[in-house]
C-alpha cells in the first residue's frame, strides 16, 4: 500500500459539487482510470481517501488536495496521471500526484486565500472594506445546529484589498487555519456588505492559494501537471 498526495482543480460544472460529492469523483476518477484505492477493513469498507480542506459549493480552486492510498499495483507516474485526467469528469482536473510513502500524510491548512466579486454599490462597498481593515474588533455570531458561537472576524482574516469594477468591487482576503477553526468567506462578505448596506451577493468566489503544513513543497509548486 502507498499514500498518494493528488492534487487538483475543481472549476466550471465542478463548483457546485458539494464537499461528499467531490470525494466521490475522485473515488469514481481513479476506478474508471484503473487505480485500485485501498479500503478500510470491517463489514462495510470504505475508499481510504480524504479532502483536507472542504472548498464551499459554487466555488472553485486550482490547487485542492486529496489524500489516497492506494494498492501496490498503483505507479504514481506521469502515465497514471494521464489516465486520471483522461477519466475526469468536467470541471475535475488532476494536477500532479505525489508518492508519500508508507506513512499516511495528515496535511493542514495554514491559511487560504480567496477571491469574489460582491455586488453593489462599489464605493460604500470599499468604504466598507477600508473601515473592516482599520477597524480592531468584528465581532460576529455563528449560528448552527451546535448553537451559537461568538467570533471576531479579525482573528481569522487578514487585510481585505477591493478593486471597484462594474456593478460591484472585487476583493481578495486570506483566512488564517488556527486551531479553534476557521472563519467562513461568507461570513466576511456577510459583514462587508452590512456596513456598505448592499445585499450579501458574492459572485465568482475562488480559492486562489492554500498553504499548507505538513505537505512536501514538490506537490504544490508550479501547480501544474506531472
Amino acid at each position: 500500500m502507498s499514500w498518494w498526495l493528488l492534487l487538483f482543480a475543481r472549476r466550471g460544472p465542478a463548483r457546485y459539487l458539494s464537499h461528499l460529492d467531490t470525494s466521490r469523483v475522485v473515488q469514481r476518477t481513479f476506478a474508471r482510470a484503473g487505480v485500485p484505492i485501498a479500503l478500510t477493513q470491517g463489514m462495510r469498507p470504505k475508499p481510504r481517501l480524504s479532502l483536507p480542506l472542504p472548498l464551499p459549493v459554487g466555488a472553485e480552486g486550482g490547487n485542492e488536495l486529496a489524500v489516497v492510498e492506494v494498492t501496490e499495483a498503483a505507479a504514481a507516474t506521469v502515465a497514471t496521471l494521464r489516465d486520471l485526467c483522461a477519466a475526469a469528469p468536467p470541471g475535475f482536473e488532476p494536477l500532479r500526484i505525489v508518492d508519500a510513502g508508507e506513512r499516511r500524510p495528515r496535511p493542514q491548512a495554514r491559511e487560504a486565500t480567496y477571491g469574489c466579486v460582491l455586488d453593489g454599490d462599489a464605493g460604500r462597498i470599499l468604504a466598507a472594506v477600508e473601515r473592516y481593515n482599520e477597524t480592531r474588533e468584528a465581532v460576529r455570531e455563528r449560528v448552527s445546529p451546535k448553537g451559537t458561537r461568538t467570533l471576531d472576524l479579525k482573528e481569522y482574516v487578514g487585510r481585505v484589498t477591493a478593486t471597484a469594477e462594474d456593478g460591484g468591487a472585487r476583493l481578495e482576503f486570506t483566512i488564517r487555519h488556527r486551531s479553534d477553526g476557521a472563519a467562513r468567506p461568507q461570513e466576511l462578505i456577510d459583514l462587508v456588505a452590512e456596513w456598505a448596506q448592499v445585499e450579501a451577493v458574492m459572485r465568482g468566489l475562488v480559492r486562489l492559494r492554500i498553504a499548507w503544513k505538513d505537505v512536501p513543497p514538490d506537490v504544490i509548486a508550479g501547480g501544474g501537471r506531472s
